[in-house]
């Protein structure tokens, strides 16, 4: 019985110290300001091709998530969620990492703590706004500055907050009492800007009454830290004019670090399988009339024809060949397709085709009416789109016709002049 008890009374010590412990951890964490987040999933392609972008997720408890190249340190490559990755030409891995933001201790004295002279001014509207430029090392929060009036009239501070592009990130208008020229009076300007990590932003007044500003005769110099924070390093002028000899307006920053806390690194594989080889064929090959590109001399894996060099534009190998054409083809591996061959078709004469050696056609482009003219007597003329089909026949006996195609859509066409002894495809476009 007495083992027993003893056994009991150990187990609730430490029952009770886990308990203290778990409790002083989760009060240190609180005091910190966040929670540690968890990731729970991610997810991606699995597998791309060559020069591909991968677009990834990861579902998580937190504000955020980050993605690194590594499971630990590395460098930050994306953030959110969906991320979409640079295009990748080896296989990858994508480590994410989220994070949840909270409030660390407030912190005074922030920037230059307070002036020794007492020169002042208003901005001035054709150079305005006047403030500070500054860096930010982490996220955190201005709460607020302190000026120095001079002027004997109240009047409004228009305060804004710039990233480097200049965008207004936070403004606020701040009515401020009279002040005094020879003894200006301390005013604190409640701000509550949040400042991402990130540099050149500027803290501004785009209008003011009169306050103090000094000169570098009257300071000792940038740059001033903002705590581990960030820095002031200069005055600012005219939006970014960096002026490096004046201190405007803005004393004794109170701030607010920002804290962050991390999950546990996830990784995401993304596995890049190589481009496949240009199918092999020469660039310039000769067809017999009637041919198509199935034709065509090419060795490859599930070929692919085009009609432009962008390979936009698909066309099945069914299509008629047209003397001096040009045409795109590419493989399929793997299911990646290759870059493009460019393959431009040459008509072989016989003595049937002799008959149409003569011919003409113009204006091609065409918008409406289309003139077709031939040594010998047309026929016949066929249109076709891209995919063979017959769009327009008519029948003739002459040696100049004309056709009218402003029924057509825009875009490429294929047309067939027949002769008693022979036939021509060429191609058009319409506007």
């Amino acid at each position: 019985m007495k083992t027993n008890y003893l056994k009991a009374c150990k187990v609730t010590f430490i029952t009770l110290f886990l308990m203290g412990f778990c409790s002083l951890a989760q009060s240190q964490q609180e005091n910190f300001g966040c929670i540690d987040p968890v990731i729970s999933d991610t997810s991606g392609p699995g597998a791309i091709c060559e020069g591909e972008t991968a677009t990834l997720t990861a579902t998580h408890n937190g504000d955020g998530v980050n993605w690194f190249d590594a499971p630990s340190g590395g460098n930050l490559v994306g953030s959110g969620s969906p991320f979409v990755t640079n295009p990748l030409t080896t296989t990858t891995s994508f480590w994410a990492e989220a994070f949840n933001g909270g409030s660390g201790t407030v912190q005074t004295g922030g920037a230059r703590v307070a002036p020794t002279n007492t020169t002042a001014s208003a901005v001035v509207a054709v150079t305005s706004p006047w403030g500070l430029a500054f860096d930010a090392s982490e996220d955190f929060t201005i709460n607020s500055v302190d000026v120095y009036l001079a002027s004997s009239d109240p009047g409004d501070v228009v305060v804004q907050l710039k990233d480097s592009g200049l965008n207004i990130l936070e403004q606020v208008t701040i009515a401020a009492p009279a002040g005094n020229s020879t003894t200006p009076v301390q005013f604190t300007l409640n701000l509550d800007f949040f400042v991402p990590a990130g540099t050149d932003y500027n803290l501004v007044a785009e209008s003011s009454p009169v306050m103090v500003r000094e000169f570098s005769s009257g300071h000792p110099g940038f740059p001033y830290p903002i705590g581990t924070s960030g820095s002031v390093f200069g005055g600012t002028i005219n939006d970014n004019d960096t002026n490096p000899n004046v201190y405007y307006f803005f004393y004794n920053w109170s701030f607010t670090p920002g804290v962050v806390c991390t999950s546990a690194r996830v990784e995401e594989a993304v596995t890049v399988s190589p481009m496949p080889a240009i199918p092999v064929g020469d660039s310039v090959q000769q067809f017999s009339s009637g041919e198509t590109l199935a034709d065509l001399d090419v060795t490859g894996e599930n070929l692919m024809w085009y009609s432009d060099a962008g390979g936009t534009i698909s066309i099945p190998d069914t299509t008629p060949l047209v003397d001096g054409t040009t045409y795109y083809v590419s493989q399929t591996v793997g299911g990646c397709e290759s870059d493009l061959l460019a393959i431009t078709v040459e008509l072989i004469l016989g003595v049937d085709d002799a008959s149409l050696e003569n011919l003409a056609y113009y204006p091609n482009p065409v918008t409406s009416l289309l003139t077709i003219s031939n040594s010998e007597a047309i026929k016949s003329i066929k249109v076709m789109n891209m995919l063979g089909q017959v769009i327009i026949y008519d029948a003739f006996d002459s040696n100049t016709v004309s056709l009218d195609l402003s029924i057509l859509n825009s875009g490429f066409y294929l047309m067939d002049v027949f002769t008693e002894r022979g036939k021509k495809t060429v191609e058009i476009l319409k506007n």
